[in-house]
């Protein structure tokens, strides 16, 4: 009972937030109906269009927390049928000379608004948290990018 409650309480100091750039290569995601592998085939694409750290970057002992907000435009195409989707995106995390410490992985699950007048979907502005947690205290820089399969990859190019 003599023992000090100080110890128990986890101090957390600012951690400077590191610098985010979007990839250039995989910026844009798309998703094909079922099976899919045509440009006729696709339900929506989708944008990486901003970013924002509206919390503070935090360091808890040995650990860096990074509340890294993101904006994705969505636009449904023709042959969307379920307004529910599911985007998977990663986080590369950077020292200051661009060696890779880690990726961390992301799923962005949401649903495409509709028109409830047309009936129709519409674009829809999708905003989540990504709650990057790491021990890489040395991370400067993110770089985030949607994840594409082969037959997605090939239909953007």
């Amino acid at each position: 009972g003599c023992n000090t409650i100080g110890k128990n309480k986890q101090t957390s100091e600012d951690f400077n937030c590191p610098r985010v750039f979007f990839s250039s290569e995989d910026r844009v995601f798309i998703d094909t109906a079922e099976g899919g592998t045509s440009i006729d085939d696709i339900t929506y694409k989708a944008k990486l269009n901003n970013f924002a750290f509206i919390d503070k970057c935090l360091q808890q002992n040995e650990v860096a927390v990074i509340p890294l907000d993101i904006l994705i435009i969505a636009k449904p195409m023709d042959e969307l049928k379920n307004p529910d989707v599911s985007i998977p995106l990663y986080a590369v995390l950077l020292d200051q000379n661009d060696k890779v410490l880690e990726t961390q992985y992301f799923m962005v699950s949401t649903s495409i608004k509709k028109n409830f007048e047309t009936k129709n979907f519409m674009e829809t502005e999708i905003t989540d948290k990504l709650n990057i947690i790491t021990k890489n205290l040395e991370t400067k820089q993110i770089v985030i990018g949607f994840m594409l399969d082969d037959k997605k990859r090939l239909l953007l190019n």
